[in-house]
């Protein structure tokens, strides 16, 4: 996964795990946001990872699904991470 030190920084400190850093970037649907993209998870990106990953990871994992990603569209570079409150 390419992040910036930023992004790593705010991972961290938001105890957001690299895991579903990359489950973002794998499943989350993307949205422009101010010239760059964000990343979270909806109804059918969860479907999706759910079956993927089976229903029991996710129900163990599923309080870290209120989690996105804002990345660069022209790198791919996360660039920071939070939490959809």
């Amino acid at each position: 996964m390419n992040q910036t030190r930023h992004a790593q920084i705010r991972a961290q400190q938001r105890c957001i795990p690299p895991l579903v850093m990359e489950w973002l970037l794998a499943y989350g649907c993307r949205e422009r946001s101010q010239g760059a993209v964000r990343l979270s998870f909806d109804r059918r990106s969860r479907r999706d990872l759910a079956r993927d990953v089976g229903k029991p990871v996710i129900n163990q994992m599923g309080r870290f699904l209120d989690a996105s990603l804002i990345v660069d569209p022209d790198t791919d570079q996360v660039i920071t991470a939070m939490w959809n409150r």
